[in-house]
């Protein structure tokens, strides 16, 4: 079980560079560059209005590019892309804790890994890992989804909760 805490946050970073950095990040990981267009089609934008964000996002020291070429984040980009990846990572892993579906958990995530705190972020890190690893838990968790009519695969119709 890994207790490091996560690093703290860049105050006054937008959601959208955050938006940004994480899918260059995803990109270097996956294939080893990120070029402008492979962004645009990632995330449904046009060449003009990303060419823009990494000119902005260059001039502000997260990422460095070459004109027509590939996007490395710097240092600066690089911390704060394996952050924000991390949140969404453990949104994500939380919310499947708790049984919700797959692409649910995915597109949820995407929003709320911008809204935690830190110490809320680190406290739901700790609680997935103790969950994970503690059967006494693991027993309660699964008890949970398997009497949340939210999540049954086939919840009781609504009369039986009105008693």
């Amino acid at each position: 079980m890994e207790n490091r805490a996560l690093p703290p946050r860049e105050p006054d970073l937008s959601e959208t560079t955050e938006n940004y950095l994480k899918r260059i990040y995803i990109l270097l990981k996956s294939r080893g560059n990120a070029r402008i267009s492979e962004i645009a089609k990632l995330m449904n934008r046009s060449l003009s209005s990303v060419s823009e964000a990494v000119k902005r996002m260059a001039d502000e020291g997260y990422l460095s590019y070459e004109k027509y070429g590939k996007i490395n984040l710097t240092e600066r980009g690089l911390k704060i892309a394996e952050t924000v990846h991390k949140n969404y990572s453990i949104i994500v892993d939380l919310l499947q804790v708790l049984g919700i579906p797959e692409h649910i958990s995915i597109e949820d995530a995407c929003s709320m890994e911008h809204q935690v705190s830190d110490v809320t972020m680190n406290t739901i890190r700790e609680f997935v890992n103790f969950s994970r690893y503690n059967n006494g838990a693991q027993n309660l968790l699964d008890e949970f989804k398997n009497n949340n009519p939210i999540i049954m695969p086939n919840p009781p119709d609504e009369k039986e909760y009105l008693v």
